[in-house]
């Protein structure tokens, strides 16, 4: 090893959480250029530990690698960016990784036609040459070497053929594999960006909802308070008592917020008129 300190790639991998072989993706996709030792071995220095877990909190914020490989020189201005303008930027990046893979699957089966018609004209003139070769053949029986010779050429085209066909069928299922595993990952990416969402929405929900029975709660308390100093009477059935167990009811079950606050407002709306009665 290198007498910089180095990891291997199996301690990076602990240290990053994540398996050999996706160290090895990244770099392959990415092209990071990872430093080998004498023996040829992967070893990351601490550089390049800082660079992989950049790109695994991207990878776990909904960008994908290719959308990666497009920040890599400004890094440091995506690590400062705030909330909303990396949510953007992931957007605009992922759907322009989108454009060109469907652009490319569409350029993959364009060339595959074109190979398919040049590979149909050549079986034509392979069939027409076959069959004069046939003619030939009955015409000419006594000249044997001829015929083995043009029957070894017959054989090597039915051969180019056959390896030709397999190479556009493999071709075709690639592109078909290609296509299906980027949509499919599209989708992945779509609907985890969503739901992130929408829980960050319902916490930010639930964190003003319990604010705000917070703040009715010693609103309450106040009134009570102030009752009693003035000599006045007591809420009816400890008002107070009962908002607090429905507060912390209400922090279990988020759904009765709504339900509790109109509750409240009756209430002060009735003890309002209760104090109009006793100033009289």
């Amino acid at each position: 090893m290198d007498m910089e300190k180095g990891y291997m790639i199996s301690d990076a991998s602990k240290m990053l959480e994540v398996e050999n072989h996706v160290l090895r993706y990244w770099e392959e996709e990415l092209e990071l250029p990872i430093p080998r030792n004498e023996l040829g071995h992967r070893f990351y220095r601490d550089s390049e530990i800082k660079l992989l877990r950049t790109v695994k909190d991207l990878k776990e914020q909904g960008f994908q690698l290719k959308a990666i490989k497009k920040l890599l020189p400004d890094l440091e201005r995506v690590e400062n960016m705030d909330p909303q303008m990396l949510y953007q930027l992931r957007e605009e990046l992922n759907g322009e990784v989108l454009r060109e893979a469907m652009e490319h699957a569409r350029g993959s089966v364009t060339s595959i036609e074109h190979a398919r018609d040049r590979y149909e004209k050549r079986q034509k003139t392979w069939q027409e040459k076959s069959y004069e070769l046939e003619q030939s053949r009955e015409k000419e029986p006594v000249q044997s070497r001829y015929g083995q010779t043009q029957a070894a050429s017959l054989e090597r085209l039915r051969q180019f053929e056959t390896m030709l066909r397999q190479m556009i069928r493999s071709s075709v299922e690639e592109v078909g594999r290609e296509s299906e595993r980027r949509i499919c990952e599209e989708v992945s990416v779509r609907m985890q960006k969503e739901m992130n969402y929408l829980l960050m929405q319902k916490e930010e929900l639930q964190e003003k909802q319990i604010h705000l029975l917070k703040e009715i709660l010693q609103q309450v308390k106040g009134e009570q308070e102030e009752n009693v100093s003035g000599g006045q009477m007591q809420p009816e059935n400890g008002d107070a008592s009962m908002a607090a167990k429905e507060i912390a009811a209400a922090q279990e079950n988020t759904g009765d917020v709504t339900q509790f606050c109109h509750r409240e407002r009756r209430k002060e709306r009735k003890k309002a008129k209760r104090k109009k009665l006793f100033a009289k």
